[in-house]
């Protein structure tokens, strides 16, 4: 069954960034977008370390499921932390799911450029989603400053503002932060109002057992790569940091969220700024087993493949 938008709902015009192809998530945020029909997908842009590899994942999710349409750019190729493997390491074997294909490349031209250029045709229509190290969005804001303040909205992954992670009441250096620091700090202190969705959120999101197996057995083309990539990911329980920006856009009544001035510091932190006027808003709260109902339901209810 696929869920079709009312004839007079207006789409939401969404760019997605991201880093598709470290952990697991990133890939269910993809197929989040996917199976979503409120969304005009406008294009997927991918960032931080091998960015070629990304976008060739990125490239046959697409291809899987029929959407050609989407147009994928590449931002530029950065160089890993050293020392720090756990936070900035790709995962070759989930690129190894795409390893060789060519039916369908990234376009050429570069993630920032891209982004710009439908900002400018489309200003105040169009909601940026990043879940990754904001390279893209510190390359975009160098480039054409302006640019980004033509976004309808920007909600990202980003940041540990009260939990880190583990649920440790003390904050920690969120991944994405951490694995490009300047970028993050170039993003919040830029001018553009910002909705973060930090690990007060997202750490909570973790798929079970039972909501897995209900994917692995409606054998679509897309819950079919899911799974494939999920089986070469090699760990047990995901936990979905990604998709909830995504949900941010789909289900707002899910969460509560704050107004704040955030800053993040030269080590990766983010710090709330009482003392001073909010530029953003802070995701406080999630209704967990709610947010996951509405995204496993959605998989479920998609039938995206090939010749549509």
């Amino acid at each position: 069954m696929i869920i079709q938008p009312s004839a007079r709902a207006e789409r939401i015009k969404v760019i997605l960034d991201s880093d598709l192809g470290s952990d697991i998530d990133d890939a269910f945020a993809v197929a989040l977008l996917l199976s979503s029909p409120e969304l005009e997908i406008m294009g997927i842009t991918l960032g931080h370390g091998p960015t070629d590899k990304r976008g060739r994942l990125a490239c046959r999710l697409l291809y899987e499921t029929g959407r050609e349409d989407i147009p994928v750019a590449l931002g530029r190729p950065t160089d890993l932390v050293v020392g720090q493997p756990e936070i900035t390491e790709p995962d070759p074997r989930q690129f190894s799911w795409a390893e060789g294909f060519s039916a369908l490349e990234p376009i050429d031209r570069s993630a920032a450029d891209f982004i710009a250029d439908q900002l400018r045709r489309h200003p105040k229509q169009i909601t940026l989603i990043s879940v990754g190290p904001v390279s893209n969005l510190a390359d975009l804001l160098q480039e054409d400053p302006e640019a980004l303040q033509l976004a309808q909205r920007v909600y990202s992954m980003f940041g540990s503002f009260y939990l880190g992670y583990g649920s440790s009441p003390v904050p920690s250096a969120e991944w994405n932060v951490r694995a490009d620091i300047p970028s993050a700090r170039t993003l919040s202190s830029s001018i553009v109002p910002i909705t973060y969705a930090g690990l007060d959120v997202t750490a909570f999101v973790e798929l079970k057992a039972d909501q897995r197996r209900a994917l692995w057995s409606h054998r679509s083309p897309l819950t079919d790569a899911l799974q494939a990539l999920y089986r070469l990911w090699g760990r047990r329980t995901p936990i979905l940091f990604d998709p909830v920006p995504i949900g941010m856009v789909l289900w707002p009544e899910l969460f509560r969220t704050r107004a704040a001035h955030v800053r993040t510091t030269a080590e990766g932190f983010t710090i709330i700024d009482e003392s001073r006027p909010p530029n953003s808003r802070v995701a406080m709260s999630i209704q967990t087993d709610e947010f996951l109902k509405h995204l496993v339901d959605r998989l479920l209810r998609q039938d995206l493949k090939r010749g549509r």
